[in-house]
């Protein structure tokens, strides 16, 4: 069915961008064999749901032309209000009474119906204290995956992985950084979505997408200095060190630091209060605002927790072909392409 081929192409389908990456596998391990991104136009996509089709499309397609990609089997992910993830706890069961269970359980959370989601489910390790199991549910609305799916088919692909953003940051974490025990959260600051894992003893343990990002910043830059989406958004990707910037423009920075970093906080305080209290021991970031000024000094400063920006390539080799300042650059806002692009078909 896959044409023998054992791997997948990552493809991030983001809301500022499209983002690819190719991998080999090889007796030495992973090796880089492509990497790209595809700028989109403004509200291309909008709070992950499509809205200007033909140019996410279009976006596609340039991207696969400019990369001459050979390999058209695709791992893709979805997030935002499309996607449902519940952790729940059932009495012990086999796992056929579970399949008839799950529906059962998924119905509350989903007003339109359950025959309106696409969903799957994993037994989690280990017992709760009164001897039931921990489930891990994930529902996703059709109607936006099947958008996805037939926007990556039109650009000339095969959508045969259909992943979440999450469990996407996830596997990239386990590929990369396999030395890293305790409890970690795992954020993804991207354009319209802040992608939030935890990660305890190597088992998701708490997952939420927050409805901010980098546009916030696109917008305070377009009303601070009355330019149009384009220009700001080419202000936003050149800043560079804080020194390089006007006092306007750093202290739009620093306020869209505190938004971010401040929601970021309501979140993982939720998360220690209520589900886990032994803390979180490190918060590891990326997407595209990771590398913004401020943000990973602020965000340690509100937590009490060590805080350092995620390498998804750090167990890749990249090789002669690719320009090391480009691939530092680039990484922070790769993290879910690569683990996509670790994914196997039939996963």
């Amino acid at each position: 069915m896959f044409l023998g081929r054992k791997e997948v192409t990552g493809l991030d389908i983001g809301t500022s961008a499209v983002k690819l990456v190719e991998l080999k596998h090889t007796r030495k391990g992973y090796e880089l064999k492509n990497l790209g991104e595809s700028l989109l136009p403004e509200e291309a996509i909008v709070n992950k749901v499509i809205k200007k089709r033909d140019a996410v499309v279009d976006a596609i397609a340039g991207l696969v032309d400019e990369l001459k990609l050979r390999n058209k089997n695709v791992a893709i992910s979805i997030a935002g209000h499309g996607v449902i993830i519940k952790k729940v706890s059932l009495p012990k069961m086999s796992e056929k009474e579970l399949k008839e269970a799950i529906p059962w359980e998924l119905e509350q959370y989903i007003p339109q119906g359950v025959e309106e989601v696409s969903y799957d489910f994993q037994i989690l390790p280990g017992e709760t204290p009164e001897g039931n199991m921990d489930v891990l549910i994930v529902a996703a609305k059709k109607d936006v995956t099947n958008e996805y799916v037939a926007v990556v088919s039109e650009a000339g692909l095969n959508p045969v992985v259909v992943d979440v953003d999450v469990f996407a940051l996830e596997n990239m974490f386990e590929f990369n950084y396999p030395e890293v025990n305790g409890t970690v959260a795992l954020v993804n600051i991207g354009a319209s979505i802040t992608n939030v894992n935890i990660v305890g003893e190597g088992v998701s343990v708490f997952t939420r997408d927050i409805t901010v990002g980098g546009n916030q910043l696109t917008e305070l830059i377009q009303k601070e200095f009355g330019v149009d989406y384009e220009e700001a958004e080419r202000m936003k990707r050149s800043i560079g060190g804080v020194a390089q910037i006007s006092p306007d423009l750093d202290r739009i920075l620093r306020d869209f630091t505190d938004l971010v970093c401040g929601e970021i906080k309501k979140t993982l305080d939720f998360f220690v209060k209520t589900l886990w209290r032994d803390g979180i021991e490190r918060i590891m970031i990326g997407g595209g605002c990771s590398k913004i000024p401020y943000i990973r000094e602020t965000l340690g400063g509100l937590v009490d927790s060590e805080v350092e920006v995620f390498n998804p390539f750090k167990n890749v080799f990249c090789g002669l072909d690719f320009d090391p300042e480009y691939i530092k650059d680039i990484a922070p806002k790769m993290g879910v392409a690569v683990g996509l692009a670790l994914r196997k078909p039939g996963e």
